[in-house]
């Protein structure tokens, strides 16, 4: 009995979203409006949740969703030995790229989704994945295959977009990248099916972490804005700016109503012995 063509795998949403939008995410680190000054506070934030572990030089980590590889070369500079993945081609190639321009030759590259890693357990001591389990439809999963390749006692530190930040209650589309994800969400891959982001419960965060074997240590909450009506702008960026960071500062502090309703939940956990 002689078959047809052998089907073609159907094209990933998600690859090609992140192929197509590589070059917006990549501008987004550089701009001076509020959202990218927030980017840049949360990957900041990001590295002292991770230098809170004192790792040493020359720990192996692993990058889950590196995107343009901002965090990556920051990774490298600290003196580790970063293995960086996407499920993006162009957005690894753009990693490769920054990592070669800064000198970085401790990074490598690989091209792989975060919920089924091409490593084995225990290979990392250590791991982030920042802007990740927003996009991911079963984002328990890619948790679980964090904690998988972790050894024992080794620090994950994620980021989840927060389901209870401040402009949930006040303009639930505020958010400036609103648009685009819904336009994704239209089928803009080109492939016709839908890509979106979701948001999080930190507390829902928390327990995906502890059904994984982790245990969450430290949290942080970062980002306020925009400042919308109806998707138009109450003020100007250097205003919208100045008043995140004055939000940012009380909840820095601890004050509550404002210490866990940040635009992004960062979280740091540790691998169960």
């Amino acid at each position: 009995m002689t078959g047809g063509p052998a089907a073609r795998p159907a094209p990933d949403p998600m690859r090609a979203y992140f192929d197509d939008e590589a070059a917006y995410w990549e501008d987004v680190y550089r701009r001076d409006d509020l959202q990218s000054h927030i980017y840049r506070e949360r990957q900041a934030a990001v590295l002292e949740l991770l230098d809170a572990f004192e790792l040493p030089r020359g720990t192996r980590l692993l990058e889950i969703g590196c995107g343009a590889g901002f965090l990556t070369v920051e990774l490298a500079g600290r003196g580790y030995a970063v293995h960086a993945v996407d499920i993006s081609p162009e957005m690894v190639a753009r990693t490769r790229e920054r990592a070669r321009s800064a000198g970085a030759t401790s990074v490598t590259t690989e091209v792989a989704p975060a919920d089924v890693l091409p490593f084995p357990d225990r290979a990392f001591d250590a791991a982030v994945a920042v802007g990740v389990l927003p996009w991911l439809p079963m984002p328990a999963a890619a948790v679980a295959e964090a904690a998988r390749v972790l050894a024992a006692g080794a620090p994950l530190v994620l980021t989840a977009d927060n389901r209870a930040r401040l402009t949930a209650f006040t303009n639930p589309r505020g958010n400036p990248a609103y648009v685009r994800f819904a336009r994704a969400r239209r089928g803009g891959t080109g492939s016709g099916a839908p890509v979106g982001s979701r948001l999080h419960f930190p507390v829902h965060v928390d327990d995906m972490l502890r059904a994984a074997g982790m245990k969450p240590v430290a949290r942080r909450t970062v980002g306020f804005g925009p400042f919308t009506v109806r998707r138009r702008a109450l003020l100007s960026e250097p205003r919208a700016i100045a008043l995140h960071r004055s939000l940012q500062r009380l909840a820095d502090a601890g004050v509550p109503g404002l210490r866990g309703t940040g635009w992004h939940y960062l979280v740091a956990a540790s691998k169960a012995a």
